[in-house]
């Protein structure tokens, strides 16, 4: 079965969490109806702070996470792109690779080198593990620092074809203890982190795994 080797493979990673970020607006609703992908928002009759205008990725029927660490080169753009802006990070269950249908892209989804495939390619185990293979071009994963369960690319990205409902999501990063604050009765029972700005989440993941 392709989700149980998927399973399987992501047990051997010993992949921790996945990561979506999202502007702090968004997130009273995430918290109490599910990550929705925004196709599918209307059915809740909510209008999302949204990142990227366009999805290039041509996906709105997906939402975007991250293995191990957030994509830090799209976060900074979207945070440079508006610095008044308040951002937070979801910590989500990693079963969410194996009960959800998923598209695996060991690059950014919006890059030629995914865009051109067929979907169903991207949907395989064999697509899974090419995350974490070596690419020619980039970095050695060596010379990265980077952790079995990092994709070797840091924009490489899994998008979830469904709802990931609140009782997936078990953890959130905040910028400020004042955010944490303001959000205490939306997060409930739920871990919370303060990763100030440049640091922990917030921060690239070349410094991070290189320097931390």
């Amino acid at each position: 079965m392709p989700r149980q080797a998927i399973q399987n493979h992501a047990t051997a990673l010993q992949v921790p969490y996945l990561l979506h970020f999202t502007r702090i607006e968004n997130l009273s609703s995430i918290l109490g109806h599910g990550l929705y992908p925004r196709a599918r928002v209307a059915e809740l009759g909510a209008a999302p702070v949204v990142n990227d205008q366009y999805r290039w990725d041509g996906h709105t029927d997906s939402s975007s996470l991250s293995i191990g660490f957030p994509n830090c080169q799209m976060l900074y753009r979207y945070r440079m792109a508006d610095e008044a802006s308040e951002w937070a990070i979801l910590v989500i269950n990693p079963a969410v690779l194996w009960v959800k249908e998923c598209a695996f892209c060991r690059h950014n989804a919006a890059d030629g080198r995914i865009s051109s495939q067929q979907l169903t390619d991207l949907t395989t185990p064999e697509a899974f593990i090419g995350m974490f293979e070596e690419i020619e071009g980039l970095e050695a994963r060596s010379d990265q620092k980077l952790k079995p369960f990092d994709p070797t690319d840091v924009q490489g990205e899994v998008l979830v074809f469904d709802v990931i409902e609140p009782s997936l999501i078990y953890a959130v990063v905040f910028q400020t203890e004042a955010a944490r604050d303001r959000y205490a009765d939306h997060t409930g029972e739920r871990k919370v982190y303060i990763h100030p700005n440049s640091k922990g989440m917030f921060a690239t993941r070349n410094y991070v795994r290189k320097f931390s």
